[in-house]
């Protein structure tokens, strides 16, 4: 498409109709912000150790119902969170429904997470490491070594398997895949052109009130939701610190590790600390909802060519 010039988008529409029709409701959408640094916040702990700080988990129930279930962070200098992040994932979680992801990174902080645990004293740690292995998979070169009952699913990997549009430049990030779908369709600008989305809203949200999450430029053109939130720092937004950072290696998770840093090692006042705090639980929670988006464009989609199919 891109040597043909061509700008329409594609979808492999039974390819994704046949994968989405093996998931269990309720759905359940997770995403994770971690970070590995070379001078360790905690005593006992190893250069590059994964730190998982924080998580936010939307549900789509079998009915169409969305909610922002449950969130998790910490933001406390000082205190290692990987255990007690396990420990809320696992209580948000539940034991029925299909659980998502975007890309691997999910998969390898629990593993590495459970190596920890394996290491360590929790009086939990069999009932965590068994809950990780539910919902991950680890394999060693070719040999699988383990694969979850509720292994997650990478809608990232149905992405790059199942659709394309011009309008992500070529990127499968899910901060370019999110205004690509946008863009294209018409019942989720309709949709969330309301400020359905908050605080005792039809959608319910634990860190927005009313909030519309589509606007549009002069010439109809969709903005780009992560555009339009606060920034962390004054002066500083996600995309501002990201550029600065501009390795490919940090480029999705930079400004998240950098606010985490920033509380662990910088003194901040109570203020402070609780808007850079507000501000990442914010930015997880959007992560969350693109993939339910994305989601419900496509469910749209198949619908529709079922119905056609049909007739």
């Amino acid at each position: 498409k891109v040597k043909d010039k061509d700008e329409s988008s594609f979808l492999d529409i039974e390819g994704l109709g046949f994968e989405m029709s093996k998931c269990k409701y309720p759905l359940h959408m997770i995403d994770f912000e971690t970070c590995m640094v070379a001078i360790p916040f905690n005593k006992g702990q190893r250069p590059y150790e994964q730190i998982a700080f924080q998580f936010s988990h939307h549900v789509i129930h079998k009915d169409g119902t969305i909610e922002h279930a449950n969130e998790y962070i910490n933001s406390t200098p000082g205190v290692h969170p990987n255990f007690e992040f396990v420990r809320a994932l696992k209580d948000a979680l539940g034991t029925k429904g299909s659980i998502f992801r975007y890309s691997n990174h999910e998969n390898t902080v629990l593993c590495q997470i459970r190596e920890q645990l394996l290491d360590s004293e929790e009086s939990d740690k069999d009932d965590l490491i068994e809950f990780i292995e539910t919902i991950t998979n680890k394999k060693s070169g070719r040999k699988v070594l383990w694969e979850g009952k509720r292994n997650m699913i990478d809608l990232c990997d149905m992405v790059k398997k199942y659709y394309y549009s011009p309008y992500t430049n070529g990127s499968n990030s899910i901060k370019y895949v999110l205004p690509a779908i946008l863009n294209e369709s018409q019942l989720i600008k309709e949709k969330y052109s309301k400020p359905i989305y908050g605080k005792d809203c039809e959608i319910s949200s634990k860190n927005f009130d009313k909030h519309i999450w589509i606007s549009t430029t002069p010439s109809g053109k969709v903005i780009n939701p992560y555009k339009t939130l606060p920034p962390v720092f004054e002066k500083w937004d996600f995309d501002d610190l990201e550029k600065v950072m501009s390795d490919d290696d940090i480029a999705n998770g930079g400004a998240a590790l950098t606010a985490y840093a920033m509380m662990q090692f910088t003194h901040m006042s109570d203020e402070e600390r609780e808007k850079v705090r507000s501000a990442l639980l914010r930015y997880c929670e959007l992560d969350t909802f693109a993939m339910v988006m994305i989601w419900e464009h496509w469910n749209n989609l198949v619908n529709e060519h079922e119905q056609d199919e049909a007739a």
